[in-house]
């Protein structure tokens, strides 16, 4: 078997934006000039293009040790689990993933989500995973635990002076609040300034302005990508050659 995980676009596909679903989470298409892009869902606070984007610091009540309520057998794709004190809404987590966290000594394995019903503050809900092998292995209620985890392409927000989650991209148009479009990843894009960073200077997300790149050290802040041009202009946009965002 085969399969092509990166589609190709064409120029001007990356600035489209819908407030209907149209791809996976986290899709990825690539222009024939070699730019890269992942599918997103915004949150519910509009973000402007040329932005770094980043994902939701997990759920403190979802993302570990959570009681399995019934038992994910091994080759089924069912499972109860028990949520913290926080509720979650229908299918918050479907494309994202559930991980095990066995007391056993057997593997700790991760599983894609497809669905689940809306479940309440500590209370139990059924999560189908979308594996057609099901489990591995089995994780026992009572025994095991587990963790939810969102897709980081659903519900992004303008990346934070401290980002909790992950660095998702780059926006190429204005994203709606809970519409659906495409970040950057890699290659040349236009991206907002924090300072005046000199040609070929490494930069990352600025701890000053939320969405915005400055200079950073490389042994010291995660680099995003490299100044390209000329020297940048503080709080103007500039084109920057990302990379590290896959």
């Amino acid at each position: 078997m085969s399969f092509s995980a990166i589609q190709s676009g064409r120029y001007g596909f990356e600035k489209q934006t819908t407030s209907a679903k149209k791809q996976i989470y986290g899709a990825t298409m690539a222009l024939p000039d070699g730019r890269v892009f992942r599918y997103v869902e915004n949150g519910g606070t509009a973000v402007g293009e040329g932005l770094v984007v980043a994902s939701e610091a997990p759920a403190g009540n979802h993302d570990e040790d959570l009681v399995v309520a019934t038992s994910g057998s091994a080759g089924g794709t069912t499972i109860g689990v028990t949520l913290g004190g926080t509720a979650a809404a229908k299918n918050l987590y479907a494309e994202g993933f559930l991980f095990s966290n066995l007391a056993s000594t057997t593997p700790h394995e991760m599983y894609k989500i497809k669905s689940h019903p809306a479940i309440g503050s500590s209370s139990s809900g059924t999560i189908t995973i979308d594996e057609p092998d099901g489990f591995q292995t089995a994780i026992t209620a009572g025994t095991d635990t587990v963790g939810l985890i969102k897709s980081p392409y659903k519900d992004i927000v303008v990346a934070p002076a401290a980002v909790a989650g992950r660095f998702v991209g780059v926006t190429c148009a204005d994203l709606e609040a809970d519409y659906f479009g495409w970040v950057q990843v890699s290659g040349m894009a236009s991206v907002k300034i924090d300072g005046t960073p000199a040609v070929g200077t490494l930069v990352g997300a600025s701890s000053n302005h939320a969405g915005q790149l400055l200079a950073v050290a490389a042994d010291t802040t995660p680099a995003l990508g490299r100044l390209h041009g000329k020297a940048g202009v503080d709080n103007e946009f500039h084109t920057v050659f990302l990379m590290n965002l896959h």
